[in-house]
């Protein structure tokens, strides 16, 4: 009779007790580096949104000739066009009239619309808006955009 060389039934117990346990500890590290990984991506998605609202509303504060407050927000008119900043609970809607509408998802409070210092509450001309970002647990994050008129603009 001629012996078999093979694993013990002992043997083979202990590796599949070893693969369990390398499995169970890679599923648990891809499990913590996909929450990371989730966490970072809504943190740069938050970031490029502010970002890109900012850029947006310096944009068009530039290109404007006149800043004029309204109910929910404020409007401002261009050579061409005229656009509305609508601030609603949650979000920012820039309204470009009868063309498209951009959102903006971000958290914002205490908006704040002057001209020459003085807080302007009803329908009138804007020089200053400026409002904070809430981005959950930090302080707000202070937006600020100012319009310089030409006398041209300020006769009109």
């Amino acid at each position: 009779m001629q012996k078999i060389r093979a694993y013990t039934l002992m043997e083979v117990t202990v590796a599949m007790l070893l693969s369990a346990i390398c499995a169970g500890i890679c599923y648990t590290a891809y499990g913590l580096i996909n929450e990371y990984y989730r966490t970072f991506q809504q943190k740069n998605e938050r970031v490029d949104q502010v970002l890109s609202l900012k850029h947006v509303l310096e944009a068009d504060f530039l290109k404007s000739t006149y800043v004029i407050r309204t109910v929910d927000g404020f409007e401002l008119a261009q050579d061409s066009l005229s656009l509305n900043y609508l601030m609603k609970p949650g979000l920012i809607l820039r309204e470009v009239k009868e063309l498209h509408t951009d959102t903006f998802k971000i958290d914002w409070q205490d908006l704040k619309c002057s001209y020459e210092n003085r807080e302007v509450q009803d329908a009138d001309t804007l020089d200053h808006v400026e409002f904070m970002i809430k981005i959950r647990s930090k302080p707000g994050l202070p937006v600020s955009v100012n319009k310089i008129y030409s006398a041209q603009n300020l006769f009109q």
